[in-house]
């Protein structure tokens, strides 16, 4: 008989962290980051609605799991985080990359934690090689607690989650999500708040946003001033990058040329990561008007992980000797639960056409965000993906602060081009 796993993750965000990192540390990270746009486009592609993923919460439950994964369970898991094939080396990379996941400058708040909750019930022992690598490696602790007590567990469990993403998750597990066979947990909690470099402009303006052809006034914000942009003929996507405070962090926007392209925009990433979009990008006066986000968004991860070829360790041939004492394990759901507010201060989470960019006389260019799009938010250092998404229902007008108060541009320091007339 298999022990049962139970693996939840989830992540809260607002709208950044000083390290120095090699070459090597950037280039480890750039492999792991082919997951990222891997599991966006096999979460969203055909599905309508918003999508929120937190990658880095995701690898980090996946690393907790791969470390006592054996055989085809382990050779998928890596494979599909493109992580070495010798352990002592991607335990390093791993180790490295939840390290980045820690940060506190003015500004910016950046916390993960992970957690392993075992039943009281267990028979047998975790192995002690597994314990001691959950600490020291994945900076996590094992907890008992008794999960025939599904509502005492349930409590505790969301206890520590809402503890962890500062209350914008207070739950991500029902006692009905609990099945007293359940001999251990994972758990990830990832919270990112940061406020933008440049804020947009005070109070927000309705504004038609275009789904399936449909206008729908939403809530729209806007500012004017230099930043990455590029147009990306491979992916026929405008890319604009949108810093956070003091520059290690930022939200990089793909909105398709066409009103409807987001689909084919989903599929075609895959073949043209962010490094090469960042190549593409250069210092450019945009008028954008983007519009304000807030989503909760829930998934279990099973049937997306199965497209990524995740396969063995959800069945009874799942090899995760390297947890226990004795029998193996299987996991029997992955909860993943994300929250995001962006808004004219920055970001909090606990992730038919008409041309729209217009040349003009002042050589800006004018991004109007009107139609569903993607946005990567990054560390900027090592290139790693905290939170990603698709947006298709932005806040709608009637939900959010009424009216516009005068726009009073931020002051900038340095050279500015002048915005229109």
């Amino acid at each position: 008989m298999k022990v049962s796993i139970c693996v939840a993750f989830l992540a809260s965000q607002l709208c950044t962290l000083n390290g120095q990192y090699s070459q090597k540390d950037k280039s480890l990270n750039s492999r792991l980051n082919y997951f990222d746009t891997d599991l966006l486009r096999y979460a969203a592609e055909d599905r309508p609605g918003n999508i929120m993923l937190s990658p880095a919460s995701i690898k980090s439950v996946l690393a907790m799991i791969l470390e006592g994964a054996g055989g085809k369970t382990e050779a998928e898991i890596r494979s599909a985080l493109r992580l070495s094939p010798n352990k002592r080396d991607y335990r390093e990379q791993l180790h490295l990359y939840l390290q980045s996941l820690q940060a506190h400058t003015p500004g910016t708040q950046l916390e993960n934690a992970n957690a392993v909750f075992v039943s009281t019930k267990l028979g047998r022992q975790v192995k002690q090689e597994y314990d001691q690598m959950i600490r020291k490696v994945y900076m996590s602790e094992l907890t008992p607690l008794d999960f025939l007590r599904t509502d005492k567990s349930a409590q505790h469990i969301n206890k520590w989650v809402k503890e962890k993403t500062h209350g914008l998750i207070p739950e991500v597990i029902q006692p009905g999500n609990i099945n007293p066979t359940t001999d251990i947990l994972l758990l990830n909690a990832l919270y990112f708040k940061s406020n933008w470099a440049r804020s947009f402009f005070e109070g927000s303006r309705s504004s038609c946003f275009y789904t399936q052809g449909q206008c729908r006034k939403v809530a729209m914000m806007s500012q004017v001033d230099e930043v990455n942009y590029a147009f990306v003929d491979n992916l026929r996507a405008h890319a604009v990058e949108l810093p956070y405070v003091h520059g290690k962090y930022s939200m990089i926007v793909l909105v398709p040329a066409e009103r409807e392209g987001l689909g084919t925009l989903i599929r075609d990433l895959p073949y043209m990561s962010l490094p090469q979009i960042s190549d593409l990008m250069q210092r450019t006066e945009v008028d954008l008007s983007l519009p304000r986000f807030q989503v909760t968004y829930e998934e279990d991860l099973v049937p997306i992980l199965k497209k990524m070829k995740i396969n063995e360790a959800f069945t009874k041939d799942s090899n995760l000797t390297g947890v226990f004492q004795g029998e193996s394990a299987q996991i029997n759901a992955l909860f993943h639960k994300v929250y995001i507010d962006v808004n004219e201060q920055g970001t909090e989470a606990a992730a038919s056409t008409g041309a729209v960019v217009v040349p003009l006389i002042s050589d800006n260019v004018q991004l109007l965000v009107d139609r569903p799009f993607v946005f990567f938010i990054r560390d900027n250092e090592l290139g790693s993906v905290l939170f990603e998404g698709k947006i298709e229902e932005p806040t709608r007008w009637e939900d959010s602060p009424r009216g516009r108060k005068p726009a009073k541009a931020p002051q900038s320091s340095g050279n500015r081009k002048q915005g229109r007339k």
